[in-house]
């Protein structure tokens, strides 16, 4: 479970304040929001990758959270290997990297370095480390971005089993159709606020 009480974020302005919601496990949310309107530093947020007011963000203790906003913070140097095994050892996860792999039908290139990866291969490896550690809240930044429909249909069909095995998982994308049939939950965020509805 994530709750946040009186959330308030800031970097040069305001961009959320006050904001009091309990994300619950085994259910998606969508976040629609335009560019500039601080979704993404929301996520920062939760993942305390950036100061907010004290105690406004509780997990429970035995949950895990991941998030790894973008492709752009790979080393290109690395493989998509390098980054499955680390991240496997980290959260301490049994999952079976070469089962991912093969989800993804990664075999051709996950042993090369990421430099040489289309954009498409580094989403794949993306969102492929977020199944290697089994979190129990997922913060899915734009995912969709750079997926071919073949891997949209993979990436909302992992996301339905996410949901069956208890995960919270949100979401953002700037299109509301991207997102809406997927989701138990919408959330905006313009003008400082968060609203979220039921779907």
């Amino acid at each position: 479970m994530l709750k946040l009480t009186n959330l308030d974020i800031k970097t040069r302005n305001t961009l959320l304040s006050g904001f009091n919601y309990t994300f619950n496990s085994g259910n998606l949310y969508g976040l629609v929001a335009t560019n500039g309107s601080g979704k993404t530093t929301f996520f920062r947020a939760i993942a305390k990758l950036i100061k907010t007011n004290d105690k406004s963000i509780s997990i429970d203790n035995n949950s895990s959270i991941f998030y790894f906003e973008t492709h752009e913070w790979f080393d290109k140097n690395l493989t998509g290997f390098d980054y499955l095994n680390f991240f496997k050892k980290e959260y301490n996860s049994n999952v079976d990297e070469t089962e991912v792999i093969k989800f993804w039908n990664m075999e051709d290139y996950i042993k090369i370095p990421i430099k040489k990866y289309s954009l498409g291969m580094k989403q794949r490896v993306l969102i492929a480390l977020y199944q290697i550690t089994n979190s129990d809240i997922m913060l899915m930044d734009e995912i969709t971005n750079g997926l071919d429909e073949e891997s949209r249909t993979l990436l909302f069909s992992l996301l339905n089993d996410f949901k069956r095995a208890g995960k919270t998982i949100i979401i953002s994308s700037h299109y509301k159709e991207d997102i809406i049939y997927h989701s138990d939950y919408l959330m905006s965020l313009e003008n400082r606020k968060m609203e979220v509805k039921k779907l």
